[in-house]
């Protein structure tokens, strides 16, 4: 089949950005100069240039179990290649659950995304005070009282100021105010080794006196400072006894987890421990390695300093291994209780009066 034009073919067809042509409007007459066959049509190429690869960014997601965001988006970028590293946000009232994608790796050409889903923390204070049924402690000196409007006539016991260690301990069961407005605590003693154990009233909520017995945040380490050490568990609910740690230890932990209203640190072990901070302290705790006597100095069979098994002569000018500490008193909240050191064969006076640290 041929075509006559008044023009050459070829004119007719525009070039385009990706190698091929489209034609424009052609012109057909009777008397043309040239005369073309439908094997003269040019040839379209296809032959586009790829997209060069790009680096794509990885979306951090901070959201409730609800799927309710808690704290905006944050974006990683870099570039093709890179590492990356995303961290959950510490958000107050809530704790980490649960982590969906890669925290740690390259961006590639595939957009990434990572989601934080946190709980709603029950330890979160309501209104400025310890939710009910969670535990408490004094860290000054408080009294309990039968009625919310204090009075010495009203007053049941006097609980003196502690060591951490000693601190008392109540659970909340409820809620009242005095007859001039000040919020107090309707608590249950739970110092199970007291004399006060079981006894119920009221105590200040002032946050200066009072404050959660429990940890609620995670914190990279912990030292345990229970004279007894502590357990570690394969179990949440402290069951399944997998190791034993011994005062003084520094732990590593991974994060915090809830059991019931009180919580539990996870060790980079993945073991669990309790967040007590009358048996665990956030950060690494130092007491003296060696201790030596200024003077002349007893040592004793007990914490109390009751029963002397050993003399030591200002002479001999007597050195201590420090194997741990305790303090008088633990369990009398009538008294405020006293440092002492425990060393090979008993314990002797944590009083820097009598004792100088040498290491």
């Amino acid at each position: 089949m041929e075509t006559a034009l008044n023009k050459p073919f070829i004119d007719y067809f525009v070039s385009q950005d990706d190698g091929t042509y489209v034609t424009g409007s052609i012109s057909f007459i009777q008397q043309a100069p040239y005369i073309y066959s439908l094997g003269d049509l040019p040839t379209a190429t296809t032959n586009p240039q790829p997209a060069p690869a790009t680096s794509q960014p990885v979306t951090i997601h901070y959201v409730d179990s609800t799927g309710k965001t808690l704290k905006p988006d944050k974006t990683l970028t870099g570039s093709l290649g890179s590492h990356y590293t995303a961290t959950p946000l510490a958000i107050t009232g809530y704790t980490l659950s649960q982590t969906t994608g890669e925290e740690t790796g390259t961006f590639d050409t595939t957009a990434k995304t990572i989601t934080y889903t946190y709980t709603k923390d029950p330890l979160a204070d309501v209104g400025g005070l310890a939710p009910k049924n969670t535990v408490i402690y004094a860290t000054k000196k408080i009294g309990l009282y039968r009625q919310a409007t204090f009075t010495k006539q009203a007053r049941k016991q006097w609980y003196a100021k502690k060591s951490r260690i000693n601190r008392p301990m109540f659970v909340v069961t409820g809620y009242a105010k005095s007859k001039n407005g000040v919020k107090r605590y309707h608590v249950k003693d739970v110092n199970h080794s007291s004399k006060t154990n079981g006894q119920t009233g009221y105590v200040t909520a002032n946050a200066k006196y009072v404050t959660h017995a429990y940890y609620a945040t995670k914190h990279q380490r912990v030292t345990v400072i229970n004279p007894q050490g502590v357990n570690a568990y394969s179990q949440k609910d402290l069951t399944g006894q997998a190791a034993h740690y011994q005062q003084g230890q520094v732990l590593k932990v991974k994060r915090i987890v809830r059991h019931n209203l009180t919580t539990r640190f996870v060790l980079s072990n993945g073991r669990y421990i309790t967040a007590n901070k009358s048996l665990v302290q956030a950060g690494k705790v130092t007491m003296p390695s060696r201790v030596r006597a200024k003077g002349a100095l007893n040592r004793y069979t007990d914490v109390q300093l009751t029963r002397k098994n050993r003399h030591y002569s200002k002479k001999a000018s007597a050195t201590f291994t420090v194997k741990g500490w305790d303090y008088t008193n633990a369990n009398n909240f009538g008294k405020r209780d006293t440092l002492r050191y425990r060393v090979a064969g008993g314990y002797i006076t944590g009083s820097r009066h009598l004792i100088t640290v040498v290491k």
